[in-house]
């Protein structure tokens, strides 16, 4: 991804680059991508890219976990915890 803006574009299921990626397993792709984000301010984009859901009400960490990608559903999760915990 070049552009940061193309990390929130949405195909016709409501789904961004970021559940293409959780669901193929390359859980360093998933790593740079969510980090690629600012973690903070008012304006949290990591956060709101990790709490995108699909039209089946699905995040990017449950498709990859649905997926059988533990691990990389983990990586979201986890970030969300922390983001919301010091927010």
């Amino acid at each position: 991804m070049t552009n940061r803006s193309d990390l929130f574009t949405r195909d016709a299921t409501g789904r961004t680059p970021l559940f293409h990626i959780a669901e193929r397993g390359d859980i360093e792709k998933v790593h740079q991508m969510i980090f690629s984000l600012a973690g903070a301010g008012m304006s949290c984009q990591r956060l709101a890219l990790i709490q995108i859901k699909d039209s089946s009400g699905l995040t990017a960490a449950d498709v990859a976990e649905g997926s059988g990608h533990k691990e990389i559903a983990e990586l979201p999760r986890g970030e969300q915890m922390r983001m919301e915990f010091f927010e």
